[in-house]
């Protein structure tokens, strides 16, 4: 039988690591492209790796032979970054920062020989499944701001922002940007003390960005995610169904419940 040998690109979070521990359990063989700094069991082979050096991660994946290729976990790619990513594949240095990452991805496996494949297949119990994911159940009401938030986050998406957006009722009120969600979520909260937002119930809506490969980059929610939104004054996170990652959903639940949030994956 033949052994399954996986490269995993990782960056930052939790999510890399939940794959380590998937390879090595499936007996898979596995080297480690580190992006950031990351906490794995002793003997997992590592590397460190550039994101925006694409011939040299190339390269180093080809001295691996690896069978399967998976990028997983948090990215910051500054726009000078971006711009070198282009460039060095030949593209256009004006080009999106989706652009950017699925030409790397299809360099990758080009070049490589390895199958790209998303953190999805070999975790597939982490995809939101559609309903109710935690607290209260919505009313009629709330599912309707629900859909609107993660149809803002689309509209974001499309801009190539981010994969976030928060909302109150019908209304936009702030988009992720290059910083990322966290940021977002620090900026809602500094809103909601400086007594810019009032009482408004607010949404937190997340979505894969339309023209993204889903094999990369998928959005993702955990814990820190319901107690970061609940400190910003956030009592909904609202996500794509089968589209979203969800880590460590058992505790994700016990702050959801702490917290009064509610947690729903909607149909696209």
């Amino acid at each position: 039988m033949t052994v399954r040998r996986i490269a995993l690109v990782a960056g930052a979070g939790q999510l890399p690591g939940l794959l380590v521990e998937a390879a090595l359990a499936a007996g898979s063989e596995l080297c480690v492209f580190a992006l950031a700094p990351l906490a794995l069991p002793a003997g997992v082979r590592v590397r460190p790796a550039r994101i925006d050096d694409p011939a040299a991660l190339i390269w180093a994946i080809r001295e691996e032979g690896p069978t399967d290729l998976v990028l997983a976990g948090a990215v910051s790619i500054p726009e000078a970054q971006r711009r070198a990513i282009a460039a060095a594949l030949g593209g256009s240095s004006t080009a999106t920062t989706d652009v950017a990452l699925s030409g790397l991805a299809g360099q990758l496996q080009r070049l490589t020989g390895a199958r790209l494949v998303g953190p999805h297949e070999l975790l597939p119990h982490l995809l939101a499944p559609a309903g109710r994911i935690a607290g209260a159940p919505l009313d009629g009401h709330r599912e309707a701001a629900a859909r609107f938030a993660v149809d803002a986050a689309r509209a974001v998406g499309r801009l190539d922002l981010g994969q976030a957006a928060v909302t109150t009722g019908t209304r936009l009120l702030a988009a992720e940007d290059v910083a990322g969600t966290d940021a977002l979520l620090i900026r809602i909260g500094a809103y909601r003390a400086e007594g810019l937002l009032g009482e408004a119930a607010l949404v937190l809506g997340k979505a894969a960005k339309p023209q993204q490969p889903l094999l990369i980059d998928l959005p993702t929610i955990g814990p820190d995610t319901v107690s970061a939104a609940a400190a910003a004054g956030i009592d909904l996170i609202a996500v794509e169904a089968r589209r979203t990652l969800v880590l460590d959903i058992d505790e994700l639940r016990r702050r959801a419940a702490a917290a009064g949030v509610s947690v729903v994956a909607l149909d696209g």
